[in-house]
């Protein structure tokens, strides 16, 4: 994969939340350094025990580095934006907003019993959420995933297991378990999105707020797209990221699409 085809993933403009969400996740972070927003806003297991609603939601975006805030935000660049494009912008910050607070209540839940003092913050939880959520969708269609230019392939669906396995050995200072139920939380919206969508505003409500914020959207720059919800048809199949004629076999033989390529 190219620069290029990252930062316009499927060679379209970028999303208005994901650019804005880039750009606020910058302010936050430089903000932090006036105001005590990580000791604000981290999430601690205690928080869903002491109603602490701030904490359960805005804890993804703080940043306690700059290579931290970094690798998320280039991790989530892209996922997002293609998110976004087949979702809708206020429809998918809706998604980030109750998948961050379930991935929350579940690292509060477990954390009371095991790592009861341990605070986590970023927005790695939503990479993983996106992570799983698209090698579910993708392994539905693409069982298997060649390995760059090799001749070995990996089940589609265990590749962000992997990663995150990879990211606690590597960086052992991270949040293995905010990363884990973040996962957690894309499988589940991945298997069951349906059920999500039941959960969440209906059509008609988001497109009444995007009416009466219009002359806001159409404040927004050349360049970047905002997806309104009426261009948006969720009940459409799943559209596999790396286009092939045929989904590569469950057992290699040498044939298939190599990941990077397509």
């Amino acid at each position: 994969m190219n620069w290029k085809s990252y930062v316009f993933p499927g060679g379209h403009p970028p999303a208005a939340l994901t650019t804005g969400l880039v750009v606020f996740l910058t302010a936050v972070f430089l903000l932090s350094f006036v105001f005590a927003l990580g000791d604000d806003l981290s999430l601690a297991p205690e928080s869903l025990f002491k109603l602490q609603m701030s904490r359960l939601s805005l804890y993804p975006l703080i940043h306690l580095s700059l290579p931290h805030l970094l690798f998320n935000v280039l991790a989530i660049w892209a996922p997002l934006n293609l998110f976004e494009e087949t979702h809708g912008t206020v429809y998918t910050g809706v998604f980030l907003n109750l998948s961050a607070l379930f991935a929350g209540i579940l690292y509060c839940l477990l954390g009371k019993l095991l790592y009861p003092g341990v605070f986590v913050a970023g927005a790695s939880g939503w990479c993983f959420t996106l992570f799983a959520y698209y090698s579910y969708k993708e392994s539905q269609v693409r069982p298997r995933t060649r390995l760059f230019h090799t001749e070995y392939s990996v089940p589609t669906l265990y590749t962000p297991i992997a990663l995150l396995i990879a990211i606690a050995v590597i960086v052992p200072g991270s949040s293995f378990w905010g990363h884990f139920f973040g996962l957690c939380v894309g499988y589940a919206i991945g298997y069951k999105e349906s059920w999500f969508h039941k959960i969440t505003p209906p059509g008609w409500i988001i497109t009444k707020i995007e009416n009466s914020l219009d002359g806001l959207i159409r404040l927004i720059p050349w360049g970047i797209r905002y997806y309104r919800d009426t261009d948006i048809d969720r009940t459409k199949s799943y559209e596999p990221l790396l286009a092939t004629d045929t989904p590569l076999p469950l057992h290699n033989d040498n044939s298939g699409t190599v990941l990077g390529t397509a």
